[in-house]
């Protein structure tokens, strides 16, 4: 797929991980982060929610950490684990495609399950995809509040 393309292998917690996922999306290298666990690094969570923006002079640009990178369109991200049936969290999901290539037999045995449940009771996996949002909403929410006390802190003890 990409093959002839200048792929950048990497792993959570290299002390040069987000300088290197600065370059790929400034160059339109895709990138592969392997061996991810259930905890998914926050600094990529603006490349994960598509914040990309029109800077100066109509270029696509994204802010990584501090810094405001340039975004190249050929910047593609994926990211691989080797646990059999991770379970991400709510936050998680709402921002990635997960693809589960494995086939244990709890994976499976969940996957029925899902199955039978979407078949024969539709509306409590319409429930359960509703709980998923609103808990993505909710927690939105939480850090918006959050950061508004923390600012409205912030000034409180300045005057």
């Amino acid at each position: 797929m990409h093959k002839q393309d200048d792929m950048v292998l990497l792993k959570f917690g290299k002390s040069t991980f987000l300088r290197e996922v600065s370059a790929s999306v400034n160059n339109g290298y895709p990138v592969l982060v392997e061996d991810v666990l259930e905890h998914v690094d926050p600094g990529l969570d603006p490349i994960l929610m598509h914040s990309e923006f029109m800077g100066d002079g109509g270029i696509k640009q994204i802010k990584l950490g501090e810094a405001t990178q340039d975004y190249d369109d050929n910047f593609k991200l994926y990211m691989t684990s080797k646990m059999p049936n991770p379970h991400y969290p709510p936050e998680v999901c709402i921002k990635v495609t997960l693809i589960n290539f494995t086939v244990t037999f709890e994976g499976l045995e969940e996957q029925l399950l899902g199955d039978v449940v979407i078949k024969e009771k539709p509306e409590v996996e319409k429930q359960r995809d509703q709980i998923v949002v609103q808990m993505a909403e909710d927690k939105k929410t939480l850090k918006g509040i959050e950061n508004l006390i923390l600012k409205m802190l912030s000034e409180s003890t300045e005057e």
